[in-house]
This record gives structure tokens, sequence and C-alpha cells, in this order.
């Protein structure tokens, strides 16, 4: 469940041509010599090749007892209404900053990117994770007409820690007991139409028994991550860990999903991606379980185009083209 801190760049103008730098770098080389620096070669490449758009940055979506959080908007060039991504980063919910992710990539393809913010533990801990997500996403909504946004088509896309954050804001919508007190905007809906889900973790109480062998630690140590997140060793507060499970909140009515995980994942098994899709087909939720064969946590074979085009696709089906309208408000 650790992120790769500062592995995803923050480029303010991308073109296209981003996917054949990072393809054309990373196959240079034998799979075994692909490495983090790698990526961010590739990056670094792609970020000074230029396109067109606005950048906005520390945009304050709420303040909670005194602590501001911020959102960076990256906007595409072009008339809009844009569609827009959520984009939520990783780093075992402790570590991070909102300028490492992946839906940057999208701007250059029309959509508006919301790097964001969350409040991290352990001197946070959860709901506070989601309660900030899913503000995020109404003042999204409330700024809709102030920055040409399509408050009707909203997505989120998270990478570990970050796709756990994404599961849940889709499956809790319409869930107020996580929507927090004091963030604000409460007119306004937190559901998102669509949500990609890279390696996230899902049901804590389960990753110790699918665990593979190579996994560092034991995930039910009070000092392991899912621990430190809900604020007591997991095993002995089962309810509480249950609580930030996505799967527990999954109903007919929640947004398509596309989830991709590693099968040699030696931090989130791939079984937790599994028990997720499982969970949303039988709802009926649309669900897209694509488990690449060799593939590691954080691996940045993930950004080659074989992946990206499912992602491009998804999102595009399900965001783009979208009535602009308010979505309905939050039940209370």
């Amino acid at each position: 469940m650790d992120s790769v801190t500062g592995l995803f760049l923050h480029p303010m103008r991308l073109r296209p041509a981003f996917f054949s730098v990072v393809f054309c770098l990373l196959t240079s080389l034998p799979a075994a010599a692909v490495s983090l620096p790698d990526l961010r070669i590739a990056l670094q490449v792609a970020s000074s090749m230029g396109y067109a758009g606005d950048s906005l940055f520390d945009l304050e979506y709420a303040n909670v007892g005194g602590q501001s959080l911020e959102l960076d908007l990256l906007l595409p060039d072009g008339p809009g209404p844009f569609p827009v991504i959520v984009s939520i980063h990783g780093g075992s919910w402790t570590k991070g900053t909102r300028n490492d992710g992946l839906a940057f990539l999208q701007v250059s393809r029309g959509y508006a990117v919301a790097n964001i913010d969350y409040r991290l533990a352990p001197g946070s801990t959860f709901p506070a994770q989601i309660e900030d997500v899913k503000a995020a996403v109404r003042w999204l909504r409330a700024n809709a007409a102030r920055f040409n946004l399509n408050p009707g088509a909203i997505g989120a896309m998270g990478y570990s820690a970050g796709g756990h954050l994404a599961a849940l804001l889709g499956t809790t919508g319409e869930i107020v007991e996580l929507d927090g007190t004091g963030h604000g905007n409460l007119g306004f809906s937190s559901r998102v139409q669509a949500v990609v889900d890279y390696f996230g973790p899902t049901d804590f109480l389960k990753i110790a028994e699918q665990a593979p062998s190579c996994i560092p630690g034991d995930a039910n140590d009070p000092a392991a991550p899912p621990s430190v997140l809900i604020g007591c060793p997991i095993q002995e507060c089962p309810e509480k860990a249950a609580a930030a499970n996505p799967i527990r909140y999954v109903t007919p009515d929640d947004a398509p999903f596309l989830i991709l995980h590693g099968l040699a994942d030696c931090l989130v098994p791939w079984q937790q991606s599994q028990i997720l899709h499982d969970a949303l087909e039988e709802q009926g939720v649309e669900s897209k379980l694509i488990l690449a064969p060799g593939l590691k946590h954080a691996d940045p074979y993930f950004l080659l185009p074989v992946f990206q085009r499912e992602v491009d696709s998804f999102l595009d089906r399900h965001l783009k083209n979208r009535t602009v309208r308010r979505t309905r408000p939050a039940r209370r």
C-alpha cells in the first residue's frame, strides 16, 4: 500500500505524444531493468513537449479545523464545459502529495483534472480521508460554472491508497454519514460517474490471508498502514476496518468501475481487487477488472498503451458527451 512519492510529476503542458515517449523509453530497456527513475525521465521529457491549457493552483476546497485542504485544477484547451477527473494520490494514507497522480495524463484529451489534498494518518484517522475526497467533489460541482466544468460528468482516479479512496467514492455517493462536518457545499452530491482504481486495497481484514509470500511484514501488524489509517489494530476493531471497505457500500446504482491490478503485486494482493469486482458485478454494477501478469505495485508498465487505451476508452464512454446538469443532491 506504499506509494512512490514524487513518482508522478506535475507537468502543466502535455501532448498526446507523451505516450510514445513513455513507450519508447520503457521498452528500450529489458523488463528487469525498468525502474522508477526511468518513469520519472519519461514524464520529464513528456512535460517539456507542450500543450495549451490553463492551470489553477492552491484552490481551497475546504477548511477543517483550521487545516486548509487544497486542489490544483488543470484545464484543457477548448470551449468546454469539461468533464472532470478527481485525482487521488497514494502513499499508504500517511504520505504523498496532490502532485503524485496519474490523471493529469488526461488533460491533453479534453478532461479537467483536479489534483486534491486529503488529510493524512496518523494525524487524521478514517473517515477523515473519504470525507475530504467527497468534499472536493462537492466543491467542484458548486464551482462548475466558474471553471466551465460539467457537474454531471465527474470521475475519480487513484492508485494504491488513492485507489482505495476512489473506490470508496464510487460506492458511497449517497452515504451522508461520510460527508463530514464543516466541509461545506452540502447541497451538492458527492456521487461520481466513473471510477478508475489502480491496485487499491479494499477489505483490510482479508489482506493477511490473501498475502503472497513476497509481501513485507504482516498486514495485521498494529504498525501496518491499515491499522494506522483506522487508528487501532484492525483485528481488534473489525467494525472500524469494515467501515473503510468500499465493498460494504456497493449498491446497484454505483458508478461503473475500471480496476487494474498486477498479479505480481507484493504490497496489495490482487485478490483485493477481485473481491471488489465480484461484489460490483453481483449488484449489477458495470465493472471491468484487468489483472496484469508480472506487474508489481506501482509498476511503470501500467502507463504503457495497452493499459492506457483501456483507461481512455472507459473514461470517454462514461464521462464525455454527458448532459451538462447538476446531479441530484445527497439525501439528508
